[in-house]
């Protein structure tokens, strides 16, 4: 027996080769072409100095006296932005659709259900107080019960939800 890794057979539907292989193409590399952008606004923080701050630096500026506030930078120089932002205000304005008309707020559920909700449960404990009339016990729960259920519906119907 030999050392040499054995082959795996070749199946019958691997064509043999027959003759060089034909070189690969050369592998193409796509980029994108470098962009330009046409700077607006300068940047912020042209006038920083270069290098890091050290503290004491900061500790001198922090006890130095006040400076005059700098003057406003200019505006910035009219651009296309500004161009199409005022041609779509102007296209809008046409349109009227900058013209703000009041309307009348839509008429109020929850004032409905409330008081839909405070009627049936006041009917609820209300007749359980006066269907065991028999019981002075029974009738001051129900009537107590009548009570807490309408402190507390108003007070989460008009205290706790938002408008609906």
């Amino acid at each position: 027996m030999s050392d040499a890794p054995r082959k795996p057979p070749k199946l019958a539907s691997e064509p043999e080769a027959a003759g060089p292989a034909e070189p690969e193409a050369p592998r193409r590399d796509f980029h994108f072409k470098p962009t330009e952008f046409e700077r607006a606004n300068p940047p912020a923080d042209a006038k920083a100095g270069p290098g890091p701050i050290h503290v004491a630096q900061l500790y001198r500026a922090a006890n130095s006296p006040a400076h005059p506030a700098p003057a406003a930078a200019p505006a910035p120089a009219e651009n296309d932005v500004h161009a199409i932002l005022r041609a779509n205000h102007a296209a809008n304005e046409a349109k009227g659709l900058n013209q703000v008309i009041p309307q009348e707020p839509p008429p109020s559920r929850r004032k409905r259900d409330y008081w839909l909700l405070l009627i049936a449960g006041n009917l609820l404990f209300g007749g359980f107080a006066v269907l065991t009339r028999g019981n002075p016990i029974t009738l001051v729960f129900g009537f107590s019960g009548m009570i807490f259920f309408s402190v507390g519906l108003t007070w989460i119907m008009w205290g706790v939800m938002d408008k609906y």
